[in-house]
């Protein structure tokens, strides 16, 4: 997993699957008004989007802490299986 950085990377977790890498990125990094809205990379390429519960709260009703990166990597899998639909 890899972490967000201060020069801005929105990349929160990345994950293999099908000897393919997938990235995660955490659209609120570098936008608050996005927190807990997530997409879902492969080659550069976004392939779906999901967002976690909380995402539209105000910062002060927010959850202190993202999911775990497993609930994480589990959402985007669910995510981009529902695109390939």
């Amino acid at each position: 997993m890899s972490n967000p950085t201060a020069n801005g990377n929105e990349t929160i977790a990345t994950y293999e699957h099908d000897g393919q890498t997938y990235e995660i990125d955490h659209l609120g990094i570098n936008y608050d008004h996005q927190w807990g809205n997530f997409a879902v990379y492969r080659d550069g390429v976004m392939l779906a989007e999901f967002i976690i519960p909380g995402h539209g709260l105000n910062p002060e009703y927010r959850p202190t802490e993202l999911p775990a990166t497993s609930e994480l990597i589990q959402l985007a899998k669910q995510a981009v299986a529902e695109q390939d639909e």
